[in-house]
């Protein structure tokens, strides 16, 4: 079984970019925030980012950094022969799929501007996004890792961990082809 994962930065295109390689390849896909969801809503019933972050922090805490890697692969695992895991934000997350999978995992990052990212965020209207610069710029450094525990959102030490790197500062054209270049070697 092949295994992409995604991670990055809130805004810099993960969504797009998943969009693009499922055009080009057959998979099963799944964001790990998924899992947080269904976790949050069965206790608390809302969903925001703030509270999905916390219900993450909590279950990597009680469960060890890796345990939304591995319930979405105990999930995904009975779809398809390849799979995409969209939403990585620990280390532990990583590590598991690289011990897991071995050469079959690969981990493509997405990063952007911030300004660029805010401006993307604003646009796609989502009620768990930020509403102002300051709300993002709090939300974007918990999400990548500024004073979070070992257990807490970590985009950023995911990136440094991936095989493939992309900046997404320009055009769906250019990311397309950024994204094509990828698959070409996976």
């Amino acid at each position: 079984m092949k295994v992409i994962g995604i991670t990055g930065t809130i805004g810099a295109g993960k969504k797009v970019l998943k969009d693009m390689l499922k055009t080009k390849m057959d998979f099963f896909d799944i964001v790990l925030s998924d899992v947080i969801h269904a976790e949050v809503e069965r206790k608390k019933g809302k969903a925001d980012r703030k509270t999905l972050q916390d219900m993450g922090n909590d279950m990597r805490r009680m469960y060890g950094t890796h345990i939304l890697a591995k319930l979405a692969v105990e999930y995904l695992s009975k779809k398809k022969n390849m799979i995409v895991i969209d939403g990585i934000r620990n280390p532990g997350e990583v590590d598991y799929l690289r011990q897991r999978f071995g050469s079959d995992f690969r981990l493509i990052a997405i990063d952007a501007d911030p300004k660029t990212r805010f401006e993307r965020i604003l646009k796609r209207k989502q009620t768990k996004d930020p509403k102002t610069w300051e709300e993002f710029v709090a939300m974007d450094e918990r999400d990548q890792g500024k004073d979070e525990p070992p257990y807490g959102q970590h985009v950023r030490a995911c990136i440094e961990k991936a095989d493939f790197k992309i900046v997404n500062d320009s055009s769906e054209s250019e990311l397309q082809k950024q994204a094509d270049q990828i698959i070409a070697q996976l």
